[in-house]
C-alpha cells in the first residue's frame, strides 16, 4: 500500500470552504500538515510535504521541480479584504513598508503596484509598532481582516481591488502543486477529486459552510458569508489568464527570473512545462491589454 499524501493546508479563513470538504471526507491516503503559505512554501520544496497549496509566485520560482494541480486555486476578481496595505498616508504617497513574512504572493504583488521606489523591509515588530517607522504594513489573511475590523490605521487599501483596475482580470493568490518526484499517484488524483467536489459543495450549499467557518474562526457569519463571495476556488480561463499576466509582471520588476510556460491541455487544464516564454510586448502593453488572447 502507499504511503499517505502528505498535504499543506492554509490554516486561515480564506481556505476553509475547501478544507472543510477535506475534513469531512477524512480519507485515510491524505495527511495533512496546518501552516501560512510562505511555510507551506518552505515545507514543499524542502520535501517535508508532496503537495500543497502555495503562493503563486514562489510556484513559479520552482516550477521545473513542480506539477500544477490545474483544479484548483485562491483567486478573487477584485476586493479580497485580507490582503491589506494598512497606511497613515495615501496609497500613491506610500515610500516605505513594512511587509508579511507569511506570504510572498503579495509581496511581488505590491511592488508590481507600487514600482521601485518603495523600500520594503520585513515585518519584525507589531503592524502598530511598524506604522510608526513606516508609512505603511502589508498584512494578508485573518491578521488584516482583523485589522480592517479594528481600524488599525487611517488608510487601507484592498491590493486585489488595485490589481484588478490595473489589468480588469482575477489575482491568483494561490494555487496547487506537487513536488515531480511524488510516487502516490492514486492519492494525488483523489485529491484532485476532491478539490474540484469541494468547490461544487460549497457552491450548492454555502450557507452551510459560513456557519461552520463562524464555529472555528472569530468573525460573525454575516461578515465571513460576504467574505467568502469576495473569493473563487477554482483555475478556469480567467483565472489563468490573471495567473500569467502577474508573473509576466512580477517579472518585469525583477521578481520573477522567468516565467513558466502555462499550456493548455485537450480537457481545459493547464500543464507547465520546463521552458520559459519570451515576454516580447512592454509592460504597458501587459498591462492594458485584456483581450481574447489572454484568456
Amino acid at each position: 500500500m502507499s504511503a499517505p499524501l502528505r498535504v499543506g493546508r492554509i490554516v486561515a479563513l480564506n481556505m476553509y470552504p475547501i478544507y472543510h470538504h477535506l475534513e469531512l471526507a477524512a480519507d485515510p491516503g491524505l495527511v495533512f500538515t496546518d501552516g501560512l503559505p510562505a511555510a507551506l512554501n518552505t515545507a514543499l520544496l524542502d520535501g517535508d510535504l508532496d503537495v500543497s497549496a502555495m503562493s503563486s509566485i514562489e510556484y513559479a520560482r520552482n516550477a521545473d521541480r513542480l506539477e500544477l494541480l490545474p483544479v484548483a486555486s485562491i483567486s478573487a476578481a477584485g476586493a479580497v479584504d485580507s490582503i491589506q496595505v494598512f497606511s497613515r498616508v495615501p496609497f500613491e504617497r506610500i515610500r516605505s513598508v513594512a511587509v508579511t513574512p507569511h506570504s510572498a504572493t503579495s509581496v511581488a504583488l505590491l511592488r508590481i503596484l507600487v514600482g521601485p521606489q518603495v523600500t520594503f523591509a520585513p515585518l519584525t515588530v507589531s503592524p502598530t509598532d511598524a506604522l510608526d517607522r513606516f508609512d505603511g504594513v502589508l498584512l494578508i489573511a485573518d491578521e488584516a481582516l482583523h485589522g480592517l475590523q479594528d481600524g488599525l490605521a487611517p488608510v487601507h487599501t484592498d491590493l486585489g481591488e488595485r490589481w484588478r483596475g490595473l489589468t480588469g482580470l482575477p489575482m491568483v493568490f494561490a494555487v496547487w502543486a506537487a513536488r515531480c518526484d511524488v510516487t502516490s499517484v492514486e492519492q494525488l488524483a483523489l485529491l484532485k477529486s476532491l478539490l474540484e467536489e469541494a468547490q461544487m459543495r460549497f457552491t450548492a450549499a454555502p450557507d452551510t459552510i459560513v456557519a461552520a467557518a463562524s464555529k472555528r474562526f472569530p468573525f460573525p457569519p454575516e461578515y465571513i458569508r460576504g467574505y467568502f463571495a469576495r473569493l473563487s476556488y477554482g483555475f478556469g480561463p480567467d483565472e489563468q489568464a490573471g495567473l500569467r499576466r502577474f508573473l509576466e509582471l512580477a517579472a518585469d520588476v525583477g521578481e520573477l527570473d522567468e516565467v513558466p510556460t502555462l499550456l493548455r491541455t485537450n480537457g481545459g487544464g493547464v500543464a507547465v512545462s520546463g521552458g520559459t516564454v519570451s515576454v516580447s510586448s512592454t509592460p504597458d502593453q501587459r498591462r492594458g491589454d485584456t483581450g481574447p488572447d489572454d484568456a
